[in-house]
């Protein structure tokens, strides 16, 4: 007779103290998630503080010096949490990797019952009995078998919530994988707004000189040319909506716009950012793509340039196209145009080419070299992204 055992799997100390260490790890990692966390509220209430205070170049200057401090810990948190999830990924992966080896072993153990049953089930029961010198033998014989169909199905059983376990583990590790590809997008884009940040302190330096009336007349300058913008594209949309409309050049569907530059470093502050250094002055009301000076610029669709012009204070060199359906779009801050006034453009034409740093010719009210581009939906900004494909 044949005894069978229930399976005990001994336990991995190796694995266990290695996921001991990796748990250990990920606890420091979420602590100094924390840490940094608490940090990031000071500098934003401190920030929100400042901004309700009176315009000031002092007061704007430390808003700046606060946004570019709580940037650096932005991105100390972002590599921080994909540190962590790093950790937690590997921990998964070494669960995963013990889950499939003990799921083989139940496996093979199964095969072995079953081996088992078949070397019984080729006996003959009848020459069994005829030869046993009592019935207790067979009985015995049969019980044997009974436990073994048991065990067979236990274990089967015990593998039906490994391999649940096993693809929740799996599923759980790929939606980690996923958050840290977010967060490695995050980190860029607080890369940029720390850039931004620094440039736009630069920037306010330069301009300044640390003067108070200089700042004040820059504000005023910047203020009255936003209001002016706004107004006169109204204005033209509004004189030249009917022979628009009935322009068989232009697209049917203009709401559907192609990128004016590819963009290959993503963007750097988006429409009404909230990160964009000098929303405490005004509204963000396009997009920033950082691309290098002298980048062609594409025609986001078809339409008529309603301007071209040289060094407003607020876009630099800027195009300003009209298409159908009360669309416009602008581009700012370049070094060079490749289309005139009232000239017929086609979806993808070259029109300009992109500025550079500031106090470079076009560069207008620029942080740095990239390309300002804006919707405009009957006069009014409207997020870009909402419209490019």
């Amino acid at each position: 007779m044949v005894f069978l055992l229930f399976i005990f799997w001994p336990i991995n100390r190796a694995l266990s103290s290695v996921t001991d260490d990796i748990s250990e790890q990920i606890k420091e990692k979420q602590d100094s998630i924390k840490t940094l966390q608490d940090k990031i509220n000071v500098y934003q209430k401190d920030i929100e503080s400042k901004q309700k205070e009176a315009v000031n170049l002092s007061n704007q200057l430390a808003i700046l010096k606060s946004k570019i401090s709580k940037a650096g810990l932005d991105i100390r948190l972002t590599e921080t949490q994909i540190e962590s999830l790093d950790l937690e990924i590997n921990s998964l992966g070494q669960n995963i990797t013990e889950k499939k080896e003990k799921i083989e072993k139940q496996k093979h153990y199964i095969q072995n019952l079953l081996r088992q049953i078949n070397i019984n089930d080729q006996r003959d029961y009848l020459n069994v009995i005829l030869s046993r010198p009592s019935f207790s033998e067979y009985f015995n014989q049969l019980k044997y078998l009974e436990d073994i169909n048991s065990q067979i199905t236990q274990v089967l059983k015990i593998i039906k919530t490994e391999k649940k376990d096993l693809e929740d583990k799996q599923n759980f590790t790929e939606a980690k994988k996923q958050q840290v590809q977010k967060l490695n997008k995050q980190l860029l884009d607080h890369n940029a707004s720390l850039n931004n940040q620094k440039e736009a302190n630069s920037y306010l330096l330069n301009q300044t000189k640390l003067s108070e009336s200089k700042f004040k007349s820059l504000l005023a300058q910047l203020k009255r040319e936003q209001s002016s913008f706004d107004q006169e594209i109204i204005n033209l949309q509004n004189k030249l909506k009917k022979e628009l409309n009935k322009d068989s050049k232009l697209d049917t569907n203009p709401s559907v716009l192609s990128w004016p530059a590819d963009p290959v470093k993503g963007i750097s502050t988006y429409f009404r950012d909230s990160t964009y250094p000098f929303k405490y002055l005004f509204e963000h009301t396009g997009i920033d793509l950082p691309i290098k000076t002298g980048t062609a610029l594409r025609a986001a669709a078809s339409g008529y340039v309603a301007w071209v012009r040289n060094n407003s204070k607020s876009y630099g060199n800027n195009i300003m196209i009209i298409h159908n359906n009360g669309i416009a779009t602008l581009y700012g801050h370049l070094s060079r145009f490749n289309a005139s006034e009232g000239s017929y453009v086609a979806r993808g034409d070259i029109i300009g080419y992109s500025g550079g740093m500031p106090g470079t010719p076009g560069a207008g009210f620029s942080t740095g070299p990239h390309l300002h581009f804006e919707v405009r939906v009957n006069g009014l900004p409207v997020d870009p992204m909402d419209y490019l494909k």
